[in-house]
């Protein structure tokens, strides 16, 4: 699935009337831009670089929640990138 195919299901005529606020997050995070996975990477990686210094609870958790956030983005646009076909993978959710 692509951009478009995410952006269709969440506002097509079968969407969900009033969805949770956890479904509309996550169709949000795994409809992220490849850019910013890319940044999330970067600034997961900085944190961790950080955490591991200071080494104080609340750095590392804040460290492990948004790696974990990260990694679910990255598997998800590794998984569209995989399900689009070779000559659509440039097309872009306007």
């Amino acid at each position: 699935m692509d951009l478009l195919t995410y952006k269709e299901i969440d506002t097509g005529p079968d969407a969900p009337a009033h969805p949770s606020r956890a479904h509309r997050a996550w169709h949000w995070l795994l409809s992220l831009t490849p850019t910013a996975v890319t940044l999330m990477v970067a600034l997961s990686l900085g944190l961790c670089m950080v955490a591991v210094q200071v080494s104080q609870w609340f750095v590392l958790t804040l460290m492990s929640v948004f790696w974990a956030l990260t990694f679910i983005a990255l598997v998800g646009m590794v998984a569209r990138w995989m399900t689009t076909p070779g000559r659509g993978r440039h097309r872009m959710a306007a």
